[in-house]
Formats: C-alpha cells, structure tokens, sequence
C-alpha cells in the first residue's frame, strides 16, 4: 500500500499563502485603525455642531465651537451686554441644565485644519469661532483631519450644521 504525503514544496507555497493571507489582513486591520482615529474627532465635531444648532435656536443666543490646534470646544459665545449674560445664566439655573461647555482633545496623530467660507488656503486652527446664530444659521466650513496614513475632509452646511460633503484619502492618494 502506498502512502500519500506533503512534498516539501506544496508545504512552502502553502505557508506562503497563509503568510500573504496573514500581512494582507494586519494591513486592512492597521487602515482600519487609522480611519478610526480620523472618524474620532469628526463625529465628535459633528455631534457637537448639532448640539451648537439646536441650542442656538432654542435658547435664542448664539453658541460657537472653538477651534483650538488640539481641542475644539463647544460654548455659548459672550453676550455682548452685562444684562444680556445675566439674563442667560439665570435661564439657565431656571431649566436646571448646565452651561453646555464641552471639550474634546484631538489625538495628538492627529492635525486639524480648517478654511472658513471665502478662503482659498488651509490653515491650522489659530483659534477659530465657528459660530452658530440664534437664527439656525451657521458658517459654511471646511474642515480636515490628516494623520500620516490618511486625511479626511469634510463640508458643513449653513442651514443645517450637518456634514454636506465628505472625502476619505489614504496617504498615498494625496
């Protein structure tokens, strides 16, 4: 009877395969990992942006986003009389609800940049006041967030403070 065996070379291409297999996958799971660390701090953008609007409108004062290099932050912007703030504080003790301020810290692998409407170049937040009137209206802004493997740039618009475009590039795609 005769026994049927490997040879050492299908043993070789077939560790080569699961090898190719192996690094495939690590690659897509590392891409996986970059684009998440990208999508952080815009989802947070955009959650805070709706938050800016609908309080905005509400509350019938303006709110803004500070654009910071590191962080942005959601606040009520200033009022611009004594009375005026006196006013909003005391609606607020009033509804029970905090002052809405919020941070957020971007990974340090992470760079944002912005371009407000009208503005040809980027530019890194110097700080930045994306602002929301109490009409509903915001700014239209570009923003991006690029890290070493890939960048993506985003749009928001006026009406609604919600993403209008989004583009997703790797590193070697710019």
């Amino acid at each position: 009877m005769k026994r049927r065996a490997f040879t050492l070379m299908e043993m070789l291409v077939a560790l080569a395969i699961i090898g190719l297999i192996a690094s495939g996958s690590m690659i897509a799971a590392g891409s996986l990992n970059d684009e998440r660390n990208l999508r952080a701090p815009l989802n947070e953008l955009r959650i805070m942006a709706k938050r800016a609007w609908a309080r905005s409108m509400e509350e019938q004062r303006a709110w803004q986003i500070k654009l910071l290099p590191d962080q942005f932050v959601l606040e009520p912007k200033q009022a611009v009389h004594e009375e005026d703030l006196k006013l909003f504080k005391d609606v607020d003790a009033k509804l029970k609800r905090g002052s809405g301020v919020d941070v957020y810290r971007i990974d340090p692998e992470v760079r944002m940049e912005v371009r407000h409407w009208g503005e040809a170049e980027w530019h890194v937040a110097r700080p930045d006041a994306w602002v929301f009137e109490h009409s509903g209206l915001c700014e239209p802004i570009n923003i991006r967030f690029i890290s070493d493997f890939a960048t993506i740039t985003v749009s928001f618009d006026p009406l609604t403070a919600a993403l209008s475009s989004e583009e997703f590039q790797h590193a070697g795609e710019r």
